[in-house]
């Protein structure tokens, strides 16, 4: 496979993408991954808690499964 056809692939199925994306926020936010929760260093980083990323970051990855499973072509 070269470039052109993994380009074509993933604008054809985007909602992989989407998934795959969903479900690593979505399991961060439930493991309380650091290199995502963890707001020191991060641009903003004092405006959200820990505990408010933690929740932000649980309803984006839903979000985008949900998306991606609604966008499903039948």
């Amino acid at each position: 496979m070269n470039g052109k056809t993994i380009l074509a692939f993933l604008q054809e199925h985007w909602y992989f993408v989407t998934l795959a994306c969903g479900v690593l926020i979505l399991m961060g936010a439930i493991c309380n991954w650091n290199w995502l929760c963890d707001p020191a260093g991060k641009p903003h980083g004092d405006g959200f808690t820990r505990g408010g990323r933690r929740v932000l970051f649980f309803l984006l990855g839903g979000l985008l499964i949900v998306v991606s499973i609604l966008s499903v072509k039948k």
